[in-house]
């Protein structure tokens, strides 16, 4: 599945550009029996994405622990949620990934990047990046989670795509073990 949606942060570029190497795509959206546990984290995306949406759930590289892709059937909408845990990240501690993400961001938007209360812990939202898309990035439960979205649709912004995405994903993460 190519990417619909390409981060800014070349460390993000990378994991990315890993995608291609494998994974499932699911018609329809992750399956009730097997959605894979990142595409879990996005509750109904079907109100998200529309009902013949895909999604792909790509194995973990680049120190990801988990990555997963959803695309809308007439590619107006799309998002992809990263996690990084400090066990997939090996030497990179969670702070200088979400370091590396905050510079990247703000080199690339001439709009102050804000945060968004309630969402997890140092929570990070940059919008007018190129591509009209918006990232959300913020540390939870022991992870650190990365949404980037995009919206050619009128009905809903990239910027609302990926909040809609972030809330369901800090309301989903399991507790830190």
């Amino acid at each position: 599945m190519r990417r619909s949606i390409a981060f800014v942060s070349v460390s993000l570029a990378l994991a990315l550009a890993a995608c291609g190497q494998g994974g499932d795509t699911h018609a329809g959206g992750p399956s009730a029996s097997d959605p894979g546990p990142t595409c879990a984290l996005v509750a109904n995306p079907t109100s998200l994405f529309g009902d013949d949406f895909a999604a792909a759930e790509y194995r973990a590289e680049d120190g990801m622990s988990g990555n997963c892709e959803f695309a809308s059937a007439d590619g107006a909408r799309g998002g992809d949620v990263l996690i990084y845990t400090t066990a997939s990240l090996g030497n990179v501690t969670l702070d200088a990934q979400l370091a590396e993400a905050r510079t990247k961001w703000d080199s690339q938007t001439e709009t102050e990047l804000g945060t968004i209360e309630d969402l997890g812990d140092q929570s990070i939202i940059a919008t007018d990046l190129p591509g009209y898309q918006t990232h959300i990035a913020f540390v939870k439960n022991g992870a650190l989670v990365l949404i980037a979205a995009r919206s050619g649709d009128d009905e809903i912004t990239g910027e609302a795509l990926a909040r809609a995405m972030a809330q369901s994903v800090s309301g989903a993460l399991p507790a830190a073990q």
